[in-house]
């Protein structure tokens, strides 16, 4: 009776072990062992966090841009007018125009200081990094006569004078500054021009030269 019990427990742990090598054995990739976890698998089409398809991009968001001003010092001007026909963003290495922008738009800078502001509009974007803005602005180039110019000079007197380009309109102004526009999400951006530094004097003329910063104002 002793043999045959002890045959018989033989038997069954022979039987145990069996079992248990074919259960590890026809296991699916959806199964795991105890105290392991079975990576995510994505279907075919599909991606995983943080991975994009070939071609796919991260959705778009919007750039609320705003212009404003350093206050200037000079007494005798009481108005440096732009007037911007287009706005620009630069991407993978070109510069593509933003259609919700309606020009011509004439600006005042001067009533652009103090925390005052002007919002050129909002803009979809693809998401992504940015570092540059330009405006076209309708100038026109240092020695040409235009009888009504959109970019000038008041002064106190009422008089006004034109506000030229070093190299015309057509190559625009650039704003420098980086900021991120995140898919479904809105950036706050401010293009500061600095009068004070922008308008130069050359002889009887007045030449518009600035370098214009961008400030992210909030991201979110």
């Amino acid at each position: 009776m002793e043999i045959k019990g002890s045959f018989l427990a033989w038997t069954i742990l022979t039987v145990l072990a069996v079992l248990a090598v074919l259960g590890l054995v026809n296991r699916t990739p959806e199964q795991s062992l105890p105290g392991q976890t079975v990576p995510e698998q994505t279907l075919p089409g599909q991606t995983a966090p943080g991975q994009t398809l070939p071609g796919q991009t991260l959705g778009t968001g919007t750039l609320k841009l705003y212009l404003c001003d350093a206050p200037l010092d000079a007494e005798d001007v009481t108005g440096v007018y732009i007037t911007i026909n287009e706005t620009q963003y630069h991407r993978d290495g070109q510069w593509i125009t933003c259609e919700e922008f309606e020009g011509p738009q004439t600006y005042d800078l001067l009533e652009l200081t103090g925390g005052n502001s002007a919002l050129l509009g909002e803009f979809k974007l693809p998401a992504g990094n940015y570092t540059q803005i330009r405006f076209m602005l309708d100038i026109p180039e240092k020695g040409s006569d235009k009888a009504n110019p959109a970019c000038y000079i008041e002064f106190a007197d009422n008089s006004t004078e034109p506000l030229f380009a070093p190299s015309g309109g057509e190559t625009g102004y650039k704003a420098i500054g980086r900021f991120e526009v995140t898919g479904n999400g809105t950036v706050e951006v401010t293009a500061d021009f600095d009068v004070r530094k922008a308008v130069v004097a050359a002889g009887s003329s007045y030449i518009l030269k600035p370098i214009i910063k961008l400030i992210v104002i909030v991201n979110y």
